[in-house]
């Protein structure tokens, strides 16, 4: 017989899910990134040409880490998340950090960077280093199908995970 006060662990999401909800939530961040470069550029005026440019770019990203860290130390769930009821939890079920979140943000951000870098590599007929960063995408993407927990790269140096939330609607009504 279990224990009442014993939570039950929560599962951890699939692969498909994972992908799916970054689909959604990658609409909802361009979303909020357009209105804030929308705002920025018509206080400031700021154009490519000028030199303060890397400069809106680094504000750009400071919103979109505002972005996905209030969610995650606000109880782990964005609008994305909690539409396909995925909560991100410490790796041991704690409370997300505003480290935890730097770290999640910084080394998912440089492998989007890596998967942007190996699509122009294609682009620009650089087979070989499109087909490396292909090979270290899918590998990726095998090895956390195959992953008890189903972690990712950021998810393991960021000390987080993805877990699943029991369905919502009342059974029996």
């Amino acid at each position: 017989m279990t224990d009442p006060q014993t939570p039950v662990p929560l599962p951890p999401i699939g692969i498909l899910r994972r992908l799916v909800c970054i689909l959604y939530e990658s609409m909802l961040l361009l979303a909020v990134l357009m209105l804030a470069a929308l705002g920025i550029t018509l206080l400031t005026g700021i154009t490519e040409e000028s030199p303060l440019f890397p400069l809106f770019t680094l504000l750009i990203l400071c919103v979109a880490f505002l972005y996905f860290g209030g969610f995650w130390t606000r109880g782990g769930v964005s609008l994305a998340m909690q539409t396909w009821r995925i909560q991100l939890v410490g790796r041991r079920g704690q409370t997300v950090t505003w480290m935890h979140a730097m770290r999640r943000f910084l080394t998912a951000l440089l492998q989007w960077v890596v998967i942007l870098a190996g699509i122009q590599a294609w682009r620009t007929g650089l087979w070989p280093v499109a087909l490396g960063v292909l090979a270290v995408v899918g590998g990726g993407l095998i090895w956390s199908w195959r992953h008890p927990q189903k972690l990712m790269l950021h998810d393991l140096l960021s000390d987080t995970r993805l877990v699943r939330l029991p369905d919502h609607k009342k059974k029996g009504v």
